[in-house]
């Protein structure tokens, strides 16, 4: 092999950049209070992955969806493999080097190429090594796998954790033993008891914290919308990496009163709002300023996306925290597509489109997620049915190979000369 591995990880990058870009919107005299405390988010979040070693805490690797409420109760470090992969793509624009090194262990080009990423970030040292690895079947077989792989890669131990799919009382049950399980191997490996106050408190921030996406949800319904064309890509941030956090509820509570502030004054965020979007998963991470800058060219913003902010009814109870935990993620967005595809699938997309009065809708088709694009045809027709269109972008997440800038602004024009004539 000739992967050439650096003894420096790329989160002090991530940390510069984010403050770069703080320094630079508190030059703008129309910065949003929200923008600076989502950058404050992100550097305590990275701050405390760079530092793990030096305070001899535990860094704990996890993929997706998993309960990240019960590695801060522990007092364990947690690194979300998928997110901080992304992070580097978005602040740095390094992804050649990782993906090379995917491809020379041995991992085809149809595998989804987050995973793949995370394969050569730890490889070549681009992200820390984990002490522990944790993963789950949420929500789909390349994140079931990858925990195996990254064991394998780094010599550190893991845990499966088998989420049901459906959540009959007997799964409701068998999930709640899984997680007890996994705290007895965590309580383990780290010398920590399980703080059940701590966990409790962070229940109670996590139900303040879905309730306040909510509000936001809600306040995007206005016309003009109040919220930033992609600005839903701040909100998972929050959910993946702070759930129960206080630097998540401050940075929802400003953008909330910020939103509530703008509604009231007939404010949009774009100053000529055309075009009102439901979005289908992720855009690339590369292509984040351009599609912001063709945006705001067109008057184009995403007002819903049903598979990653439309949470599911219910409240979590502090005073019951690990069967909350369970709950919660019965009532994550993404779970309408875990398990067989079923009728909330389809019942959320047409109350979206219909509650958010939405023109038109796009799916980024990441190329490597059969999960996802297995679903193109059945949503387009779901759509149609209600007179709606859908624009298909074949792209990737994180490799900039897949689909130029060029081949992007061709689409969307025409995807929004159609809107435009309807």
């Amino acid at each position: 092999m000739t992967i050439e591995r650096t003894e420096n990880t790329k989160i002090g990058a991530i940390l510069k950049a984010c403050r770069i870009i703080q320094k630079m919107n508190q030059s703008r005299p129309d910065a949003r209070r929200s923008d600076a405390l989502y950058y404050d988010m992100l550097q305590s979040y990275y701050n405390r992955l760079q530092h793990a070693r030096e305070e001899n805490k535990l860094i704990a690797a996890h993929t997706d969806f998993f309960p990240v409420e019960i590695l801060y109760a522990l007092d364990i470090v947690p690194m979300h493999t998928e997110v901080t992969t992304w992070m580097m793509v978005l602040f740095t624009g390094e992804i050649e080097g990782i993906l090379t090194a995917s491809a020379e262990l041995g991992l085809a080009p149809e595998i989804c190429t987050p995973h793949r990423g995370l394969a050569g970030a730890f490889t070549t040292g681009a992200i820390p090594r984990p002490d522990l690895m944790l993963w789950s079947n949420l929500v789909c077989d390349n994140t079931s796998k990858s925990g195996e792989l990254i064991m394998k890669l780094t010599g550190c131990d893991g845990y499966f954790l088998d989420h049901p799919f459906k959540s009959s009382d007997s799964e409701f049950s068998y999930l709640l033993d899984e997680l007890s399980d996994m705290i007895a191997f965590l309580e383990k490996k780290s010398g920590h008891k399980m703080n059940n106050d701590r966990l409790s408190e962070m229940v109670a921030a996590m139900d303040r914290q879905i309730e306040l996406i909510r509000e936001i949800n809600s306040l995007r319904q206005a016309r003009p919308t109040p919220f930033s064309p992609l600005g839903f890509m701040q909100l998972l941030t929050a959910d993946y990496l702070c759930p129960g956090q206080p630097e998540a509820i401050a940075y929802l509570t400003a953008l909330r009163d910020e939103m509530k502030d703008m509604v009231a004054q007939g404010k949009g965020a774009l100053p000529a709002e055309r075009f009102r979007l439901m979005s289908f998963f992720l855009p690339p991470m590369h292509m984040v300023s351009f599609l912001e800058r063709i945006s705001q060219e067109f008057g184009a913003v995403s007002v819903t996306e049903p598979f990653f902010t439309f949470w599911g009814e219910g409240h979590l109870d502090p005073d019951r925290p690990l069967e909350s935990i369970a709950r919660k993620s019965y009532m994550l967005p993404e779970m309408r597509m875990f398990g067989p595809l079923d009728q909330r699938s389809i019942d959320s997309i047409v109350d979206c489109a219909r509650r958010f009065a939405i023109d038109g809708a796009i799916f980024y088709a990441s190329v490597g997620c059969r999960h996802t694009c297995a679903t193109i045809k059945l949503f387009k027709d779901v759509l149609a049915d209600i007179d709606i269109p859908m624009l298909t972008l074949d792209c990737d997440v994180v490799d900039p190979t897949i689909t130029s800038e060029e081949e992007m602004r061709e689409k969307l024009e025409q995807f929004f000369e159609l809107l435009e004539d309807r």
